[in-house]
This record gives structure tokens, C-alpha cells and sequence, in this order.
């Protein structure tokens, strides 16, 4: 220990003392330490090895290392009196480890060394980089139109109506926001807005066809049809090749109960477009209003066939088959019917069909089927009365049961509707109006 105020010896030399000496003492004990720790990894590492011999083997090697300096590379002295080893040498340590603890036994395998060469290795070896972020792609900002347009595309409507009123507001003359603005009502089921958004798309754009039989559909739809008609035939002029026009001017006719006047728009609107379901059905009214129910049936089955969940299709091909005496094919469709889409007047169908084919009970089960659906279904409680009264004449009039299901069921009838003067007379001449 040094008192304090002594300066330190430590990295110099005293007085009296010959520096090579120091220098020459310094190298031979860091160079004995090299070559044991050497020497002592060397027989660490084989697999035969004998103790004694390692030991003997090592002091051997160190004497000539210290004596020759072969095979090792000596620590150089920085300073006299201090030794500084390489850089890829240790720190020289006193403490030598027995070679006992590290001899493995000759039941045990070597340990490993991972390869240098290998990409793990050479990874560990390496330093990190780091590595740039990579930009993501921007995005292009959207339009208030196109922002407008996908609010109407995902539903939501308030906030679509009010975008594209205001683009209206900065830019009136933007046919696009009107176009978006008029489909906008068109949802919100405003059909008196989505009018005036159409009528000034084509005061902007008169030759514009889509526009101009948009905004006669919605006409027809608030009950203008006179204006509805003129548009419409003007876009005959527009777009000669469309369709469309020709089928809503078949259906004006039709709701007019003018089926003659409907029959050549239909015609010519199956002519430019035949898979069009709804030009069939149109096709296929106007023949069956004009008396040919046999020509309508092949144009139903069409429509039915592009259509099939149009349950409407069935009841018209079902009206085709009674209007052509085919019970049996209409009565085949009304059974379809009534497992799609059962109502009363299919119900009714079924037994009017039942009737004419003589399955009388079948056909009382139907109208009674109907009347519960449908107590105002008049033609299932004439039918019920019909049946009735046969069974009653059937029993020459004896069995007063049949009489009173009869007067019951015409009575409910007559309620339903008055005016029904056949049915009157009947009652009155077969004695059933008590």
C-alpha cells in the first residue's frame, strides 16, 4: 500500500534498476501465459488426450516459445516496466485453469463450433444497418364529386345530398352534381325533387337521351304522363336503338286499357332487345289483352325463365292457361304459385282449376282456403256457394244444410261486392234470397 503523498511507481521504473532486464522478464512471463493458454485450448479441444503428457507438452512448448519465439507473436512493451498485449489477445491472468475441468470424457462428443462461413455467423459478424422506411404510395386526393359520388355509392344519403348541393352551390352548371343529385331523391324515394334535378340536367344537356328518359319516368311516376309520353317519343328520336323508351310507352298503353295501342311498342321493343325480361312480359300482357292467350304463353315462359322470382310472371302465364281452357296446365302453375308466393287468388285459382277438372273436394278446400286469406274474396265465396248449391240440387233440394252453406256463402259474397246482378237472379230463382 502507498501512503498517501508517495507518487506511484506503477508503469515506471525505480532508481538502480536496469531496464532491459525488466523489458526482457516482462516478455518471457506474458509469452509463458500465451502459449499455456494455447497450448491448454489445443488439448481442450481434441478428442484423445492424456494429462501428464498435456502438462509436459506445455511446459515444453513455452521454454521454446520463451527461448525462441517461434509460432506466437510476443507482447510488445509500450513503456518500460509495463507490457500492452495485442488486440486480439486477452489480458495475461496468473490463474491457470486445471485441464481436468475443461477434459471432456470419451463418452461425451465434442462441442460444436459453428462454421464461419455460415449466414448466421456472418450476420452477427456483420454490423447493422439501418434500413430505410420505405415511402408508402400516396393516395391521389378524391374530387368533392367523386367524395359525393361514394356517399352515394356506400348508402349514405343525407351526407351525399348535401355534397352535391354544395358543388351546385360553387359550380351551378356541373351536369354531373345534378346527375348525382337526381339519383340522390331517386333513393330517398322523392320523386318530385329527383323531377326538377332531371328537368335541369336536360335544359343543360337537351340531346342527352339518358337524362331525358330518366326524367320522363319520374313524370309518369308523380302522374304526369302526358309530358311522361312526349319525352318518351322524343327519345325514340334520340336513341333509336334503346329499348327502353318502347317498353314504358307499352306499359302507358296497357295501364290505359288500350292493349291494340301497346301491342306495336311491345312488338318492337322485343325486336331490339329479346333476352329483355321485362319487354317479354310486356309483349306477352298485350297479346293476352288482345285475345291471343296461346301466343302470350311461349313469351311468358321467357320472361319467367329470366326472371324466376317474379311471381307476377306465374300469375300471368296462370291467367294464359284459363283464358285458353288449359285447367291443367293452369292449374299446375297455380299449385307452383301458392308454394312461392300463396295469396287468395291463388288459393281461388286452384279451386276454380280443381272444379273444371271435377275434383270438387279439392276445389272446396281451396276457396275455403281463400275466403280465410281473403274474407272480400268474392270469386271463392261464389265458388263455395256454386259448390253448395249443386250438392243441394244434387239431393233434390232435401237436404237443407247444403241450402244454408249456399245462402251463407252468396250473402258473404254480395257483401263483398253489391253489384253482382247474375248472382242476384240466381238467388231469386232457385228460392235462396230467405
Amino acid at each position: 500500500m502507498l501512503n498517501e503523498g508517495e507518487p506511484s511507481m506503477r508503469g515506471h521504473v525505480a532508481h538502480g534498476v536496469h531496464p532491459e532486464r525488466v523489458t526482457k522478464r516482462s516478455k518471457e512471463k506474458a509469452t509463458k501465459q500465451y502459449f499455456e493458454r494455447t497450448i491448454s485450448r489445443m488439448l481442450t479441444n481434441s478428442t484423445y488426450h492424456h494429462r501428464i503428457m498435456g502438462r509436459s507438452l506445455t511446459n515444453t512448448v513455452t521454454l521454446l516459445g520463451a527461448t525462441l519465439g517461434f509460432g506466437c507473436s510476443a507482447p510488445r512493451v509500450t513503456s518500460v516496466g509495463s507490457v500492452q498485449p495485442e488486440a486480439n489477445q486477452s489480458l495475461p491472468t496468473n490463474v491457470t485453469e486445471p485441464l481436468a475441468q475443461s477434459v471432456p470424457s470419451s463418452g461425451e462428443e465434442p462441442a460444436s463450433h459453428p462454421d464461419p462461413e455460415s449466414p448466421a455467423v456472418n450476420l452477427q459478424k456483420e454490423s447493422p444497418v439501418a434500413q430505410r422506411p420505405v415511402d408508402q404510395p400516396v393516395e391521389p386526393k378524391l374530387t368533392p364529386l367523386q367524395q359525393a359520388e361514394e356517399l352515394l355509392a356506400e348508402g349514405e344519403l343525407e351526407e351525399a345530398l348535401a355534397a352535391f348541393a354544395e358543388i351546385l352551390l360553387n359550380n351551378p352548371g356541373q351536369i354531373e352534381a345534378y346527375f348525382g343529385l337526381a339519383k340522390t331523391h331517386e333513393q330517398l324515394e322523392n320523386p318530385w325533387a329527383a323531377e326538377r334535378s332531371w328537368r335541369r340536367v336536360v335544359e343543360l344537356e337537351p340531346d342527352n337521351a339518358q337524362a331525358l328518359l330518366r326524367h320522363a319516368n319520374v313524370l309518369h311516376q308523380i302522374g304526369r304522363t302526358k309530358e311522361a309520353e312526349r319525352s318518351w317519343i322524343r327519345c325514340l328520336t334520340l336513341s333509336p336503338e334503346d329499348a327502353e323508351p318502347l317498353i314504358q310507352l307499352s306499359m302507358l298503353e296497357l295501364e290505359r286499357n288500350q292493349p291494340d295501342a301497346a301491342l306495336p311498342y311491345a312488338r318492337s321493343g322485343v325486336r331490339l332487345d329479346p333476352q329483355n325480361a321485362e319487354a317479354r312480359t310486356v309483349y306477352a300482357r298485350s297479346l293476352l289483352g288482345v285475345g291471343q292467350p296461346s301466343a302470350s304463353i311461349p313469351h311468358w315462359n321467357m320472361a319467367i325463365e329470366a326472371l324466376p322470382e317474379d311471381f307476377i310472371l306465374l300469375a300471368g302465364l296462370l291467367e294464359a292457361y284459363a283464358q285458353c281452357q288449359d285447367h291443367e296446365g293452369a292449374l299446375a302453375t297455380a299449385l307452383v304459385l301458392s308454394r312461392r308466393s300463396p295469396s287468395s287468388e291463388v288459393y281461388e285459382r286452384i279451386g276454380w282449376c280443381s272444379f273444371k277438372l271435377g275434383d270438387y273436394q279439392a276445389s272446396q278446400a281451396a276457396y275455403k282456403q281463400a275466403a280465410e286469406l281473403d274474407p272480400n274474396c268474392t270469386p271463392a265465396w261464389n265458388g263455395l256457394g256454386i259448390l253448395a248449391l249443386n250438392r243441394w240440387l244434387e239431393q233434390n233440394r232435401q237436404n237443407n244444410v247444403d241450402r244454408q252453406e249456399a245462402i251463407s256463402a252468396f250473402r258473404n259474397s254480395l257483401r263483398s261486392d253489391p253489384n253482382q246482378p247474375k248472382l242476384t237472379r240466381m238467388m231469386l230463382r232457385f228460392d235462396l234470397d230467405q
